[in-house]
């Protein structure tokens, strides 16, 4: 907690040990929203060649926005109630992390809570941000993506729930650059605590462009301390992620993403084995209609299960792992906005996704399809995304970082609501 607070302590300062200028930003009207999806899901096959079907409540979410001093001071919170509404997780073919298999494992309750102080100097924006939060590294949280299944490469892709401080700055409207530190481990549950005598023993970097105002283009790259072990003996990782984001305005298509992330796993800086991922995303919208596609190819390793074959130990028992496994993923989704009811609104929706998995090692110790039943899997889900407020289009850039640019604009997604217009 020590040092939640004295992130909290430089960011508020950060306006006094700025020297100011010239007037901030106007700010945005303090916000407070909700939202959350009911989903059923049915995969086939689950397990041991049989299919399986599950109702959940999935991304109940509480988000805070506001800000103070005409922009000078920020906030941002975001509660997560997954602890609760999905305990065993919910199933995504191929996902895998924080002891979950092919189920997307609950975010912490405290998801996030960042207070950040900024100044604006001519066309120079400069921020100090700390907090418990998103890092400044690789994309966009899955969550106001276009999809409501995660994607698979989710823990190569994003780095979350850290406790961090994060400096950034801008220059004009074309060029951010953000760099951060903050504790390597992964939560190991839904209510567990950073290790806080680890903060500061990671880092990461992030640059980011507009050539043009719908065009965003980001690489950045982070060293992560013994991400799996909260001691901080296991291995380390080494990342890198290069993206380009494409929203025009006034065509069918209104959003086209393309990532590349690899994750090196070292011992002392020798790697010893590397996890790569390709992904694409496309969004097309007609007035209330949207549709939507993903194209995913990830590498993940394969860890020894447990009675529960959906969960591996946490923290492992050793620094071995029984193979990797190639996932090709597909996934189409089609969703209809409701009529808006005062603050609330609401979009129905499904998605049907294709996954095949290929073991790359040899020896074969673990073969999915061993679990499954079969080296590929049919999931479809039908659901109700439902929120009051406006939910935000982007998270994890705080200050200086959000650009404020074309490439922020809403989606009309199961995330997000936009009106009829």
């Amino acid at each position: 907690m020590p040092h939640l607070l004295r992130a909290s302590c430089v960011a508020l300062l950060a306006p006094a040990l700025l020297p100011a200028q010239h007037a901030m930003f106007t700010a945005t009207r303090d916000s407070v929203s909700v939202m959350a999806t009911v989903i059923t899901t049915r995969t086939a096959p689950a397990l041991a060649g049989q299919p399986r079907s599950e109702v959940l409540v999935t991304q109940p979410m509480l988000m805070l926005r506001g800000a103070r001093r005409r922009g000078a001071v920020q906030f941002a919170t975001m509660l997560n109630a997954e602890r609760w509404t999905m305990p065993d997780g919910e199933p995504v073919a191929g996902i895998w992390g924080e002891g979950f298999v092919d189920r997307r494992h609950p975010h912490t309750i405290v998801h996030e809570v960042m207070l950040t102080g900024e100044r604006r100097l001519n066309r120079l924006r400069v921020s100090i941000a700390g907090g418990k939060g998103i890092v400044p590294f690789g994309t966009d949280d899955p969550m106001v993506r276009p999809m409501s299944k995660y994607p698979a490469n989710h823990h190569f892709s994003q780095i979350l729930e850290r406790v961090q401080l994060v400096g950034a700055i801008r220059l004009g409207s074309r060029l951010a650059v953000e760099a951060a530190t903050f504790n390597g481990d992964e939560p190991a549950g839904p209510s567990s605590a950073p290790v806080w005598r680890r903060f500061g023993d990671s880092r990461s970097a992030r640059l980011s462009l507009w050539p043009i105002p719908t065009l965003e283009v980001q690489g950045s790259s982070a060293f992560v301390r013994s991400p799996e072990f909260g001691s901080g003996e296991g291995l380390d990782q080494q990342k890198s992620s290069a993206s380009v984001r494409w929203t025009p305005a006034r065509t069918v298509v209104r959003y086209a993403f393309v990532e590349w992330a690899r994750t090196e796993e070292r011992y002392r800086k020798r790697e010893i084995i590397g996890y790569g991922t390709v992904l694409a995303e496309l969004l097309a919208r007609h007035r209330w209609l949207t549709f939507a596609g993903r194209l995913e190819r990830t590498s993940r390793p394969e860890e020894e299960r447990l009675l529960d074959p959906f969960r591996t130990s946490r923290p492992p028992t050793d620094l071995t792992i029984k193979g990797v496994t190639r996932w090709r993923i597909a996934t189409l989704h089609a969703g209809v906005q409701l009529p808006q009811k005062g603050r609330v609104h609401g979009t129905l929706f499904a998605e049907v996704a294709h996954a095949h998995s290929t073991p790359l090692l040899r020896p074969i110790l673990l073969d999915p399809k061993d679990i499954i039943g079969a080296s590929a899997a049919w999931q479809a889900s039908v659901g109700l995304r439902l929120g009051v407020g406006a939910m935000s289009a982007r998270v994890g850039r705080y200050g200086a970082a959000a650009s404020g640019v074309m490439t922020d604009a809403r989606l009309t997604m199961p995330h997000d609501h936009t009106g009829r217009h």
